[in-house]
């Protein structure tokens, strides 16, 4: 609460009523039917009892739940703390005021909510005021909100596991030369990612070896097909084929240690021994699955 309300409140027999995440505080007397006077959190109780004990010895005489000395007294003007702040000065004591203290726990609302309507309702000021004299910059929630940005808008930090060898954002986009009869880029089916433009390829030996079993994998599905009669037309796996030829023709081309990849990736393939990826897949198709 303001310091101006807490500067008002009398010094009662406190009742305490559990809530979610504290305790309304009435008047014993009212036990069942008072208003709650305020409201406090269950870690801070123990401590307001410490301090009712100590404030019943030091000021038995006094009404007020926090009374203050000073030379001149006003009932209804709240003590401006100038001289605790002078006195926490001299000791080396850092002061806290009340009103960082509701500052700070009103930001703690707004980041945990992400809800100004109902931190200014709990903070039982408008809108306007939070936005405009509460709310602080806040360093951990501005790197949230630009993680969550980048994570949306880059493709290097959004990536998603393509259904195809290699990397890509999640985002399919066909490219402009894309054949008529292959299947287009949907994150779905692997051929279509052959010709996305988000697709990008891998420069490791792991990769030219999976791309080599993808590429077997076609080579057996092109010779399991049995076209109807009079049907002319290429099969669609004839161009992932080509595709895939291509790009294993470029690494082993691009220098020798990528031209090794690719000779080490037909030499196994050669030898039965597939990538983990496509394994099953191609024992499958073969029927020597166990």
């Amino acid at each position: 609460m303001n310091l101006s309300q807490a500067y008002k409140l009398k010094l009662q027999n406190f009742f305490y009523s559990s809530d979610i995440d504290g305790y309304k505080v009435k008047d014993r007397k009212n036990r069942r039917g008072g208003e709650v006077l305020f409201e406090i959190y269950k870690e801070y109780r123990a401590h307001f009892e410490r301090y009712l004990d100590w404030r019943r010895k030091i000021f038995p005489n006094d009404e007020r739940l926090f009374p203050y000395v000073a030379q001149t007294r006003s009932d209804s003007k709240p003590p401006s703390l100038r001289r605790m702040r002078a006195t926490c000065k001299k000791l080396g004591i850092s002061f806290i005021p009340p009103s960082t203290l509701r500052k700070t726990r009103i930001n703690w609302l707004l980041r945990r909510s992400g809800d100004p309507d109902l931190t200014a309702e709990i903070a039982q000021h408008t809108k306007e005021t939070l936005l405009a004299v509460y709310e602080a910059p806040s360093l951990q929630r501005a790197i949230n909100e630009t993680m969550r940005f980048w994570a949306k808008s880059d493709p290097t930090l959004a990536r998603t596991t393509p259904v195809a060898p290699g990397e890509c954002d999640g985002n399919p986009v066909p490219m402009k030369n894309i054949p008529i009869n292959v299947a287009p880029p949907d994150c779905i089916r692997a051929s279509g990612c052959l010709w996305c433009e988000h697709h990008r390829d891998i420069d490791n030996q792991d990769y030219i070896w999976s791309l080599n079993c993808f590429r077997h994998l076609k080579i057996i599905e092109i010779g399991k097909f049995h076209p109807p009669e009079n049907e002319t037309g290429t099969h669609p796996a004839e161009h992932v084929v080509a595709r895939l030829s291509d790009k294993l023709l470029w690494f082993k081309e691009s220098n020798q240690l990528r031209r090794s990849w690719v000779d080490e990736a037909l030499a196994r393939v050669e030898e039965g021994s597939y990538h983990p990826d496509w394994v099953r897949l191609i024992e499958n198709i073969e029927g020597v699955a166990s």
